[in-house]
């Protein structure tokens, strides 16, 4: 009987199960700390950019709602990573599942990526607003730097999953 509707069956590969115990444990020990760090840096993003001097700038306010949004492609970066390690079970990998934590950890680095870049453009245009001059502080740098940690969080998600969860 032929289900339709829901995608392939699972190919399951058989591993050894002391390297499904290294996989399970790689995916939770670097998944849950994203998780913590990602919301750390969404409630950090969220609180420095709006006591930025920039902060009346209208545009501002659209960057720092971009940031959250990007910290929260961060949390489901690692989300996904923690909850991958439901693809290495007793002595075999779901090469399927993994193929797609994989893809999702791209698209949500992708997301992740995009929300930064145009949280920098609205930054950076909310100070160089030729009527009323904003001055660059050490808050501003901060919040800048704490928007390159979301990417960098997001890629530390997709290589881990990568070089973990890779077939062979």
């Amino acid at each position: 009987m032929m289900i339709i509707g829901r995608g392939p069956a699972p190919a399951w590969v058989w591993v050894s199960a002391p390297r499904v115990e290294r996989i399970r444990t790689r995916l939770a020990l670097t998944g849950l700390p994203l998780i913590g760090m990602a919301l750390v840096f969404g409630i950090a993003l969220v609180v420095i950019g709006l006591n930025l001097p920039s902060s009346r700038s209208p545009i501002n306010v659209i960057g720092v709602m971009t940031a959250g949004i990007g910290a929260f492609c961060a949390v489901l970066s690692g989300l996904s990573l923690a909850t991958a390690r439901s693809c290495a079970q007793g002595e075999y990998v779901d090469v399927n599942g993994a193929r797609l934590v994989r893809r999702l950890l791209g698209v949500w680095w992708g997301g992740a990526i995009f929300c930064v870049l145009v949280a920098w453009f609205a930054e950076v245009m909310a100070l160089n607003v030729k009527t009323r001059p904003v001055p660059f502080t050490a808050g501003a740098a901060v919040y800048l730097a704490l928007l390159g940690l979301l990417i960098v969080l997001g890629g530390v998600a997709f290589f881990t999953a990568h070089r973990v969860l890779r077939a062979g």
